[in-house]
């Protein structure tokens, strides 16, 4: 079987992260590798992964770390899934299984929509409330209590709530039994949207192929905005274990509970408290009094003297000194002044919606600063929650941020100093002294 794993998509809505979401670190790790290792030990297969012209090498470093069978397949420009599929298309024959390189589920799915019985199988989750996806038709008849499927009468591309032909979100996990008539209808599809690969699924439907659904019922974390960063994040710590490298250096005077794992080469000094589940990547440095809880901080981070990090995604080579950041993701190569503080909650608690412009509703209660690589906040900033900071921008001293930062950019407080002549009245510390008594 060919397994062909959709990396080539352009992130639009991820702003201000620019890294390609499938090449994000999370424990140590790309994305990218923690959903190809899970694929691998779930079945077997010849890896086909269509990647972006820039990620090429990386995404083959990737294949090649798991020693995967595998090709690597450029897909030139971001046109959507169909063209990703045809950037392949030499590649597919017989059995093939398609999937998104940054979908977080369970391995499980890959073995019950593999399992095949049909000339295609899709893989449908049910949904308590409307998601802006696409939606299973059913077809009539009874479903298959081996796959738990049932036929496909089509695919409704966001309904909007309320007109869901069934509570059925199909993900991009999808069974072909023919790759090679897989090509042919994808290359006789035609539309002005980016639908394609939709119009090929119905065009198949209505040519008499047998089309069926697996109902899947486990984890699905599509990684579509930059907060659901913090939800991937949350779902791979829970599955770690406490685990200390021999090459790390952890003071005895520290306080380590639950499930940590730190790596070679860090240093947690005197009075830190490290509250499980917590990954510390290489080289960290976890300073005098602070606190970390249920973080990801990936390699060469610095969190200085009295910072709390918490429930926070914190990329490489990023630093600290007597912060608060709760709830925040921080692409990388970050740094904070003494006193900054990362606002996560709104006090009439309700959900953050992110951006000016287009506000999206997070879903989130608590939910800081996004920060594209190599941001500055300064000293005794603030910003608000769902703030979003570009590239390379600054949020100068004192500045108190409601809104979004483009990249390269930096905002700074316009301060009047007014400045008069002043004469005190020399108190000595004797007449202190004589007060107290």
């Amino acid at each position: 079987m060919k397994i062909i794993v959709l990396a080539g998509g352009e992130g639009k809505r991820m702003w201000p992260i620019n890294t390609d979401k499938c090449l994000i670190p999370f424990l140590g790790k790309p994305l990218l590798y923690h959903n190809l290792k899970k694929i691998k030990e779930n079945v077997n297969g010849e890896f086909v992964i269509v990647s972006t012209p820039q990620s090429k090498a990386e995404v083959t470093k990737i294949a090649q770390a798991l020693n995967l069978k595998f090709q690597v397949v450029v897909q030139k420009q971001p046109k959507g899934m169909a063209d990703a599929l045809l950037s392949a298309k030499e590649y597919l024959e017989g059995e093939v299984l398609v999937v998104n390189a940054e979908d977080v589920v369970d391995g499980s799915i890959y073995v019950q929509v593999s399992q095949g019985g049909a000339d295609v199988v899709v893989a449908g989750l049910k949904v308590e409330k409307y998601f802006p996806g696409g939606y299973i038709k059913k077809g009539t008849g009874n479903p298959s209590t081996s796959l738990r499927t049932g036929r496909v009468q089509g695919i409704v591309e966001k309904p909007g709530e309320g007109n869901e032909p069934s509570d059925l979100v199909k993900l991009v996990v999808d069974y072909f039994k023919d790759g090679k008539k897989l090509v042919e209808y994808l290359q006789n599809a035609k539309s002005d949207k980016d639908d394609l690969y939709e119009i090929a699924l119905d065009k198949m439907i209505a040519d008499g192929l047998d089309v069926r659904f697996s109902k899947y019922q486990g984890n699905w974390i599509p990684l579509k905005y930059p907060w659901q960063i913090l939800d991937i994040t949350t779902h791979l710590l829970c599955k770690i274990e406490q685990q200390i490298s021999p090459g790390a250096n952890v003071s005895d005077k520290a306080i380590i509970t639950g499930p940590v794992v730190i790596e070679e080469g860090v240093r947690v000094f005197e009075g830190a408290v490290i509250k499980g589940p917590v990954y510390i990547g290489k080289n960290c440095i976890v300073g005098n009094n602070t606190m970390v809880r249920e973080s990801d901080l990936e390699e060469g981070c610095v969190t200085g003297f009295n910072s709390d990090i918490t429930r926070s995604y914190i990329g490489v080579n990023s630093w600290f000194h007597t912060n608060y950041v709760g709830d925040s993701v921080i692409e990388g190569d970050f740094g904070m002044g003494s006193g900054a503080v990362l606002a996560n909650l709104r006090l009439d608690d309700h959900t953050i919606r992110v951006g000016e412009e287009e506000k999206v509703d997070s879903g989130r209660h608590k939910l800081g600063l996004i920060a594209g690589k190599g941001s500055r906040v300064g000293v005794n900033a603030s910003t608000m929650p769902g703030a979003r900071v570009g590239s390379n921008s600054l949020v100068g001293p004192g500045v108190v941020l409601y809104g979004d930062v483009k990249e390269n950019k930096k905002v700074l407080v316009k301060q009047e100093l007014e400045v008069t002549e002043h004469t005190p009245a020399l108190t000595s510390y004797d007449h202190f002294r004589d007060k107290l008594k």
